[in-house]
């Protein structure tokens, strides 16, 4: 009886502890709140946030900053006046300590960090949270000499300070952060060097002593890596079906984690109002979205047209240092180290996501298990009326996204992931290294690299409007990459076949090299097969033809045709309505395949040429999205679960 007398005089002490603490808190807040009326927030502003934060579960000032549409500058100095202490908008001197023994042990845990000026006086400065601040005026009211050596400063001002006090350890991390067996960076290891050098010795042996059968066993090898694609594309046409929704399901805002989304750019001040719309659009309360524009620190154009706008506390501007490999992933990798997000999703300058896709991505890992890693959102091309390339690429869009990837995720196949829409769970996406920053199409590589530590990824149906390319140039550069990007990832993932083998299952292994390897076996080789069909058909014309010629026809004819049906007829079946009034696309495979086949010879030679470059895809604004430059996104208070009108209307399902 004593024990359990015990028991419940510890948990009315604890209640009573915590409905202390609470009080104080609101204290607090409404002094901060009466403050900010005062320097000209608007009152029912303010109320409103004390109920958004009610109905989120999240802090007065998190709500404060977003519907209230207060710049942190504002709401920092309204806490400082309330703490007692100095407000300091920017902090001038560079001269950052990394020692901790000058601050107090109580106040470690806060955001901090330590200043030193001149004559030999340091400052801390602070930038609290909400359940900081109850510590801090106990702490102040304990030691009141300690109010001369505090400084609040705005969240983003510190974050800039402290990822400058740390710059070199934050960049080794994001160049590191894949581990050395799962990288690019070496093309070739020894074995896999030795391998290609002794097989193209021994083919172009075989072919000067014994021509042609090499060449027989050489094409039917390749055709049968060619129908093994046919083969893949008839099984997942014959689930294939034209995009629709489902309900993206339903969940109350205070159950809602917090969402970041990461955002590369390089070089795209041009798109910044148009990515600023676009995000804005997302249905997810702006108190839990943690939108990282991410920028190489040397982009001034970029950087200069972000700084353009007032923008919310939900987005954070990441400067990633000028450091190599100057790539893609290692801006993620970089930028993931300041995520606060329980998910994550990267999303590219030009891309417009469905405003529900967050909803229906964490409805769906919800409902999954926490071995569900990543959803890939099908990518859309809203400019596929403007030429046949754009048509085209269109087209093996929907035969990708909305056919074959579907399929594989039914069928638990590795998923190469697309380069935008990803929505990952973060704790399995640092389990397995996070972006390999030497590999040029770091998405394919991480949806292998998921499959391989035992992860699953499954697709969900919003999808994300983009821009086609709309030069041959620009199409020629960006699949060249994710040619030569495939290739790397083949290589990393075929150093140890065993072990790859065996950590996903002989099946999945077999498939994916199946895959892997017959796309770009096949786009290499077609060209090749149409010649061969072209000599074969001429030769019999001038002559009688041998055995072997006429079976060779036979059997390119056979895979050609079974190429083109198969490809058409899962695009076909993929396409809305109005991509399939855009015009036709049976008669431009060919040609388009011929170009895809030239992009990967030119990737070949890139492999071992300039492995790594990274010839970037330049986004415009879309005609349908796109705002004047002189407009300005949103205004803050837009910027709210539910609140989608200013941009719902332009967003448009395919239909």
């Amino acid at each position: 009886m004593a024990k359990v007398g015990g028991a419940q005089a510890r948990q009315a002490g604890e209640a009573a502890w915590l409905h202390k603490e609470y009080h104080a808190e609101i204290l607090i807040c409404s002094a901060i709140a009466a403050r900010l009326c005062l320097n000209g927030a608007k009152r029912n502003e303010v109320i409103r946030a004390f109920i958004e934060a009610k109905k989120n579960n999240t802090s007065f000032t998190d709500e404060i900053m977003t519907s209230a549409g207060i710049r942190q500058e504002r709401l920092y100095e309204a806490i400082a006046w309330e703490l007692g202490v100095g407000f300091e908008e920017r902090i001038v001197s560079s001269d950052i300590l990394l020692r901790e023994d000058d601050i107090p042990q109580n106040l470690r845990s806060i955001r901090h960090v330590l200043i030193a000026h001149g004559g030999g006086r340091t400052l801390l400065y602070i930038a609290p949270t909400i359940d900081d601040l109850v510590v801090l005026k106990r702490s102040l009211s304990q030691t009141p000499a300690l109010a001369e050596r505090l400084r609040v400063c705005p969240p983003a001002m510190l974050a800039q300070m402290m990822r400058l006090r740390q710059e070199r350890e934050l960049v080794k991390i994001a160049q590191e952060m894949t581990p050395p067996h799962f990288s690019a960076a070496t093309v070739l290891n020894g074995w896999q060097g030795f391998v290609l050098a002794e097989t193209v010795c021994f083919l172009l042996g075989f072919l000067m002593f014994r021509p042609l059968e090499t060449a027989v066993v050489l094409h039917v090898g390749l055709t049968l890596v060619f129908f093994c694609c046919v083969t893949m594309r008839l099984l997942a046409s014959s689930v294939a079906r034209a995009p629709r929704l489902p309900n993206a399901g339903s969940v109350l805002p205070r159950d809602m984690p917090i969402y970041t989304i990461l955002v590369p750019l390089y070089q795209e001040a041009e798109i910044i109002p148009q990515l600023l719309r676009a995000l804005s659009g997302l249905q997810w309360p702006a108190s839990k979205l943690d939108i990282k524009l991410v920028c190489e620190a040397d982009d001034a154009g970029t950087i200069a047209a972000i700084e353009g706008y007032v923008l919310p506390s939900c987005f954070e501007l990441i400067r990633v240092p000028a450091a190599g490999p100057r790539t893609k992933p290692k801006a993620l990798n970089y930028a993931l180290q300041f995520a606060r997000g329980e998910f994550i999703v990267v999303y590219d300058a030009e891309d417009r996501p469905h405003p529900d896709q967050l909803l229906e991505a964490w409805n769906t890992f919800r409902v999954g298990n926490g071995k569900l890693a990543c959803l890939q959102a099908p990518l859309l091309i809203s400019n596929f009326h403007s030429d046949w390339l754009t048509r085209m690429f269109a087209f093996e869009y929907a035969a990708l996204f909305r056919g074959l990837l579907p399929w594989m995720a039914r069928m638990n196949l590795v998923i190469p992931l697309g380069g935008t829409s990803n929505h990952l769970r973060r704790e399995c996406l640092e389990a397995v290294g996070g972006w390999d920053c030497h590999n040029v199409t770091e998405d394919a590589d991480l949806g292998f690299r998921l499959a391989r530590f035992g992860y699953s990824v499954g697709v969900i149906s919003r999808g994300t409007w983009e821009d086609a390319p709309r030069c041959y140039t620009d199409w020629k550069k960006q699949r060249t990459r994710w040619l030569k990007g495939w290739m790397q990832t083949s290589l990393v993932h075929l150093r140890n076949p065993w072990r790859t083998c065996r950590e996903l299952g002989p099946g999945r292994f077999a498939m994916s090299v199946l895959y892997m390897l017959g796309l770009i076996l096949s786009a290499l080789v077609y060209p090749l097969m149409m010649v061969t069909i072209v000599l074969i058909v001429t030769t019999a014309l001038t002559g009688p033809a041998s055995f072997w010629s006429f079976y060779l026809l036979c059997v390119d004819a056979v895979n050609i045709v079974l190429a083109y049906l198969s490809y058409y007829v899962l695009g076909l079946k993929t396409l809305s309505r109005d991509e399939r009034r855009a015009g036709r696309y049976f008669c431009w495979i060919p040609v388009y395949w011929l170009l895809m086949s030239f992009a990967a010879w030119r990737a070949v030679w890139q492999l071992f040429q300039a492995p790594h470059l990274w010839e970037k895809t330049p986004h415009h604004p879309s005609g349908a999205f796109a705002l004047p430059r002189s407009s300005q996104p949103p205004k803050l208070s837009q910027i709210r679960t539910g609140n989608l009108g200013h941009f719902s209307a332009g967003w448009k399902h395919p239909a």
